[in-house]
């Protein structure tokens, strides 16, 4: 089945408590997400499979952001933080913008954290293409502002590729997973304090995914989401 497809119809609707999709694991684990990878739940909705890749398992590649400032993945981003995280492309017309619209409403919700412990990384599918300059255009056009907790991030190919396997972004169909075009749509999510990590349709209900984040760290008070 086309991916696209695939979680644009299932993430539709798609309401369940947080806790039902967070899940703890062994350092050391890794595990990849693929369509395959789900469970259902007895209101017939379904939800990814959640999993746990261990802080261990996170890779401390460099990486730029879209204000050129530079950054090692885990050591500077990842380590002490809730994070959300999130593959796409500037030019990108299928299901990036609207991840991207959906993550603005994720942001707005959790605007009483983000920046300060909490925070969203998209990272570049297309990093010859995707400089600096270039996503620092995608920000500006899609109303992403300098420090609202948001990076947009370039790496090397080679890094890039490593931050997709290790992270769970990558599928066991070698010609599925080089179609750049059909990049899955689901947002990482967690804390290495925890070790706790996740992942969502990112097309679900912004409101679901905000409450799911939320449940990583209950110090976070609780109320309205929007």
């Amino acid at each position: 089945m086309n991916r696209r497809k695939f979680f644009t119809n299932f993430s539709a609707g798609a309401t369940v408590p947080a806790a039902a999709v967070l899940l703890s694991h062994e350092p050391s684990r890794a595990e990849v997400v693929s369509p395959a990878d789900t469970v259902k739940v007895k209101n017939a909705n379904t939800v990814v499979r959640a999993v746990g890749m261990g802080r261990l398992n996170i890779p401390n590649v460099p990486v730029t952001s879209q204000e050129g400032h530079k950054y090692h993945f885990y050591n500077d981003l990842v380590k002490d933080k809730i994070v959300m995280i999130n593959f796409f492309y500037a030019e990108c017309t299928g299901i990036c913008p609207r991840m991207t619209s959906n993550l603005l409403k994720v942001q707005k919700a959790l605007a009483d954290q983000m920046g300060r412990g909490m925070f969203i990384y998209s990272v570049s599918l297309k990093p010859e293409q995707d400089s600096p300059k270039n996503l620092k255009a995608y920000a500006e056009m899609h109303g992403i502002k300098p420090g609202s907790g948001w990076l947009l991030l370039n790496a090397r190919r080679a890094d890039m590729e490593t931050l997709r396997e290790r992270l769970g972004f990558k599928v066991s169909d070698p010609a599925l997973d080089a179609n750049v075009d059909e990049h899955t749509g689901i947002l990482r999510f967690g804390t290495d304090v925890y070790d706790h990590w996740s992942g969502y349709p990112l097309l679900g209900k912004a409101e679901t995914i905000a409450e799911m984040v939320r449940q990583l760290e209950p110090k976070i008070p609780r109320g309205p989401l929007f």
